[in-house]
């Protein structure tokens, strides 16, 4: 998978991620709540699910960052 692509999937899990932060948690937590243990939801919720593929998303990305491939 190449770098922009796994740039582009980084972000559009997170986008995911945080639609559904918003949903569970309203507007006015959500953006605070990015940065705390609440937004990765319970186990088995649609919340930790969406919140462990922007993770693993992310980290591919950040891998593929670290190891300087263009």
């Amino acid at each position: 998978m190449s770098k922009l692509s796994l740039l582009q999937a980084s972000s559009a899990a997170d986008k995911a991620w945080m639609a559904e932060v918003v949903a569970v948690l309203g507007e006015r937590d959500a953006g605070m709540a990015r940065f705390q243990e609440r937004a990765s939801g319970e186990p088995g919720s649609r919340l930790r699910t969406l919140y462990n593929a922007y993770v693993a998303a992310r980290d591919a990305y950040a891998s593929v960052e670290r190891s300087g491939v263009v």
